[in-house]
């Protein structure tokens, strides 16, 4: 039964992981802004990228940074679980933000939403980990998490929730990672 669960669990996570890069996170060209066609795509730091020609998507290709900023928000790159962002946290004594998240839409758009640039100098001070939520899981429920997408700020030196926000608004996540920064530093 074990070995069913851990299996369902790795296929739940190559699920989110095809949604996430299945349909173009675009709806303009980064080269030349036309609307993109379908089938015309590439894959960028995990994202699935559509463009409105083949020689575009070349050109896209050869040099991706140089068009990255036209893309649209970037997932942020985050630790495997919350275990690694935990210890990197007390490693730094800072805070450690976990996203859990699901295959859903909304855990996709969440997802990308933390790729703000007004939230890079916050998620600099903090370690960070997306986590595929599993109602019920030891995680879920040592965190109060009921449902996805959620993002929990933690205290590792006390390992408990600072913070749980069901909204990733940049001004809003940016202002909570600050005031969990200042009480984390304190200790």
């Amino acid at each position: 039964m074990k070995a069913f669960s851990m299996a369902m669990a790795v296929l739940l996570a190559a699920g989110i992981a095809w949604a996430f890069q299945g349909k173009p996170v675009n709806d303009t060209c980064p080269v030349k802004g036309e609307p993109i066609k379908a089938g015309i795509t590439s894959t960028f730091k995990g994202k699935t990228v559509g463009f409105c020609c083949n020689n575009c998507k070349t050109r896209f290709d050869n040099d991706p940074t140089s068009f990255a900023s036209k893309i649209g928000p970037q997932p942020r790159s985050a630790l495997n679980s919350i275990g690694d962002a935990i210890k990197a946290a007390k490693d730094g004594s800072k805070p450690a933000v976990i996203l859990f998240m699901d295959a859903s839409e909304k855990s996709k758009m969440f997802s990308e939403s933390l790729g703000d640039k007004d939230l890079d100098e916050a998620f600099g001070k903090v370690a960070y980990a997306a986590v595929l939520f599993e109602k019920g899981s030891e995680d879920a429920k040592k965190y109060s998490v009921t449902s996805a997408p959620v993002i929990v700020i933690i205290d590792p030196a006390e390992g408990k929730v600072l913070k749980s926000l069901n909204s990733a608004a940049p001004k809003t996540l940016k202002t909570e990672i600050d005031a969990a920064v200042k009480k984390t530093a304190k200790k």
